[in-house]
């Protein structure tokens, strides 16, 4: 997958579809991410934000700061992720999003709220991307959510009976 995106990126760059090759380029830091080439995937978006700031095109600039926030995620820098999806909250705020890249980015804030340990607001975000999944009928997406929402409810539950345990309650 990761070389016929490239191979239609140089066919773009020779044609000088710019906008084509900024989207085919997008899926391929995407692609990149998904098989764990995190340097070369973030390299990529670091570029295309660049270039998409400068074209001001919205849509794409959510997407690509939800990549780089995962690819960040998965370098285990979770400041720098939480700061690309701020970024992709950000754009998102100015135009429509449509409902499953928004059970996505919600998703996203969930496990960087989780990685945090604010388990209840990450509860809040797992619920919001659940819902939305489950009325676009996505059972296979909104599965983990559900799964995800009763961790954290586990979680937040432990953490709240060994602070209470701790004080010298139980």
């Amino acid at each position: 997958q990761a070389q016929i995106c490239r191979n239609i990126i140089t066919w773009c760059q020779a044609e000088k579809r710019t906008f084509l090759r900024q989207r085919v380029e997008a899926k391929l830091a995407s692609v990149l991410f998904e098989q764990d080439q995190y340097g070369p995937a973030l390299e990529l978006v670091d570029n295309l934000l660049v270039e998409l700031k400068k074209l001001d095109d919205k849509q794409l600039l959510v997407e690509t700061h939800l990549i780089e926030s995962k690819i960040h995620h998965g370098l285990r820098g979770v400041a720098k992720a939480k700061a690309a999806l701020t970024a992709s909250r950000t754009c998102a705020n100015a135009i429509y999003v449509a409902p499953a890249l928004q059970a996505t980015i919600d998703s996203m804030s969930g496990v960087l709220h989780c990685e945090e340990g604010d388990y209840d607001t990450a509860h809040s975000y797992f619920l919001e991307a659940f819902e939305q999944l489950d009325q676009l009928d996505e059972k296979e997406r909104a599965l983990p959510c559900l799964k995800y929402m009763m961790l954290c409810r586990i979680l937040d539950s432990l953490v709240k009976a060994l602070k209470l345990s701790a004080m010298g309650g139980v």
